[in-house]
């Protein structure tokens, strides 16, 4: 005799809950001013590796690997995150103002602006990179193959420097090298890219050329993570309603049996 197994009920698929929302407008004030937020985040991460840079730098390729692949997780689920809750508070208005346009009173300029549109999240992150997008796209057009400067001088040479004609050819050693736009305009463009520069320069000057090349596209994926998440607005608030209403149903299961066991009579002892 086989024992009895017992069965498990399925767990009853949980459907999203969407309620009618009213489309905003993917270009305004509003949606521009929050892409000076998508311009913090990249300047403050830009000012971190400019801190803490030399942490990221490793000689061990898997190490260096794993960090900077990191900090780029970390900077790029920060965008996420940060699209994601906009786009789930534009999202939860839109379904008011839907509400109030149904009950008779329009939905004003400012209404729109604030509802959800699937391109408002790709128009903040334009508007937040455009400043740092121009400056990669001069450096770009203007980077050259960097060459490999004097190394230091050694300290025995020092005593021969008071000769006319050693110290003639050691002075070249001693020159300071101004720094100029370019340099100012290469140091900014590598903070912002500063792990791919750990990540993709470290076979030399060739590769440091193709990352100088690649970075106003190397600028663009951080926003762009902002705007995938907040697409996911509208899914967001429609699990939000499907929560709410999986909780009502599991109260309307219990006062259901409570209903139902205050109705038996009371049973007897023997």
């Amino acid at each position: 005799m086989q024992p009895t197994q017992k069965k498990t009920k399925p767990r009853a698929t949980v459907q999203a809950v969407r309620k009618p929302a009213l489309t905003g407008r993917a270009v305004s004030m509003l949606a521009a001013r929050r892409g000076l937020k998508v311009l913090a985040y990249l300047l403050m991460y830009a000012l971190l590796y400019f801190f803490l840079g030399q942490l990221l730098v490793m000689d061990a390729a898997w190490l260096r690997a794993i960090m900077n692949l990191a900090a780029l997780a970390g900077l790029f689920y920060l965008m996420f995150h940060e699209g994601s809750k906009t786009g789930e508070g534009d999202a939860a208005f839109a379904e008011i103002a839907m509400s109030r346009a149904q009950a008779g009173k329009p939905a004003s300029g400012q209404d729109l602006d604030r509802c959800y549109h699937p391109g408002k999240g790709f128009f903040t992150a334009i508007v937040g990179v455009l400043p740092l997008l121009l400056l990669s796209v001069a450096y770009a057009l203007t980077a050259v193959k960097e060459h490999v400067g004097l190394g230091a001088l050694p300290s025995w040479l020092g005593a021969y420097e008071s000769r006319a004609d050693v110290s003639l050819a050691l002075s070249y050693y001693h020159e300071s090298v101004a720094m100029t736009a370019a340099g100012v305009l290469r140091l900014v463009v590598r903070l912002l890219v500063f792990p791919y520069v750990n990540l993709l320069g470290a076979g030399g000057a060739d590769a440091l050329l193709r990352v100088d090349r690649l970075s106003p596209l190397l600028v663009l994926i951080a926003p762009a993570f902002y705007a995938a998440g907040y697409l996911r607005g509208p899914q967001l608030r429609a699990q939000i309603h499907s929560g709410i209403q999986a909780g009502r149903r599991k109260a309307e299961r219990r006062r259901a049996k409570q209903r139902g066991g205050a109705g038996k009579p009371p049973r007897q002892l023997v």
